[in-house]
């Protein structure tokens, strides 16, 4: 994975900022309240996980809540970061997180909250139904949790990406998205108010980056899909 000084990098070179025996009118790190390149890398990767939110997936342990409605995955599930949105359940990991189990499968909403009314709390999870266009943030299973029992699964969430303080820090993103890092970073400096604006160059380098978006998505659209299959540990 590359690391967050090989972008830089790039963009320092394209802005004409490398040379020899000169002060960099953009420097990496921020100084003194001063805007560094980093900054603008920080809203590049935020751009991209908005417009392709599974670069930063994460697939682990969490533990769910008492009852049907659960909340989208955070640190009180033992969650490593805070959700930005639901993939959904993936298996069953008993009572302490580490003994892999049943499959979840996905449900309809409304199937499922049929089964509901004949299912009774039990400490494993058998369905699970998310509809982000009701509540992003919410999402059910059946059985529903017993209040006493602790009821671990194996769940895939988005999260934000991580924020970048040193050129040294990896980017946490495939390098395929390298190239539209650097050029959503040449746009935001291009477009600022300073002394290397130029809204048409601003303008080219934002077209850029969607270009490499989209050839991103329809590539990774063409790829093939595994089947859905539960493995051990």
């Amino acid at each position: 994975m590359l690391l967050a000084a090989d972008v830089l990098r790039l963009v320092s070179g394209a802005l004409q900022d490398l040379e020899p025996g000169m002060e960099a009118r953009w420097p990496w790190e921020a100084d003194e309240g001063r805007v560094g390149l980093l900054d603008f890398l920080n809203a590049a990767l935020r751009a991209v996980a908005l417009q392709r939110p599974d670069c930063c997936a994460v697939t682990e342990v969490i533990r769910l809540e008492p009852g049907m409605r659960q909340q989208i995955p955070g640190k009180r599930h033992g969650a490593s970061s805070e959700a930005t949105g639901f993939c959904g359940l993936i298996r069953n990991m008993g009572c302490d997180g580490e003994h892999p189990g049943p499959a979840i499968v996905s449900a309809q909403p409304d199937v499922l909250m049929v089964w509901a009314d004949m299912a009774r709390p039990a400490g494993m999870v058998e369905n699970f139904a998310y509809d982000r266009a009701v509540n992003a943030q919410v999402y059910y299973v059946c059985p529903p949790i017993p209040e006493d029992a602790d009821v671990y699964v194996e769940a895939t969430y988005y999260a934000a990406p991580k924020k970048i303080v040193s050129p040294d820090d990896r980017l946490g993103i495939a390098d395929d998205y390298a190239q539209a890092l650097v050029h959503h970073m040449l746009a935001s400096v291009l477009s600022g108010d300073n002394e290397s604006s130029n809204a048409a160059k601003a303008s080219y380098h934002m077209q850029l980056f969607n270009a490499q978006i989209g050839a991103k998505t329809q590539v990774d659209a063409m790829l093939p899909k595994a089947k859905n299959s539960v493995g051990g540990a």
